[in-house]
């Protein structure tokens, strides 16, 4: 089922079976009830995270309440971007339900990858790709608004 999982997960699409095989035997299987926190905006991040089953929010704290970000379902994933810049937690998540999650330990990962620089280089390349890609949505974004701003002056 892990292998199933993660095959359809951006970071780890180009991978042969085998290398997926082997990055699903490093997670382990966790399960969160209703409101419980997987992690906090601002902690040390130490995993990733793959939903196998239930719905977790994203959270940021703002001025005068917490704002939901996102709203991931099974098969989605979180909690990489740390592994990539190994700075703290940028939000909360909290399980919206009972929710099962595979816990994927950076240590563990990063050991994985210094074994195997071939797996390691697909998963980096295909987190580049996405990043570009996120990247060039803002920078339109961004424009968008500029330009809005402008013509409503």
């Amino acid at each position: 089922m892990a292998v199933q999982l993660l095959q359809d997960i951006y970071l780890f699409k180009d991978l042969l079976p085998k290398e997926l095989d082997q990055l699903s035997e490093l997670g382990t299987v966790k399960s969160y009830q209703s409101e419980d926190e997987v992690f906090r905006e601002g902690e040390e991040a130490k995993s990733l995270y793959v939903i196998r089953h239930g719905t977790v929010s994203i959270r940021q704290a703002g001025k005068d309440k917490d704002l939901d970000v996102a709203q991931l379902g099974t098969g989605a994933h979180f909690g990489e971007m740390s592994f990539a810049d190994g700075n703290p937690r940028s939000a909360t998540a909290v399980a919206r339900e009972r929710t099962e999650l595979l816990e994927i330990s950076f240590d563990k990962l990063a050991a994985y990858f210094d074994k195997n620089p071939t797996t390691a280089l697909k998963v980096y390349r295909s987190l580049t790709r996405f990043l570009a890609g996120r990247l060039r949505v803002t920078t339109m974004d961004l424009s968008f608004s500029r330009e809005k701003n402008i013509r409503h002056f």
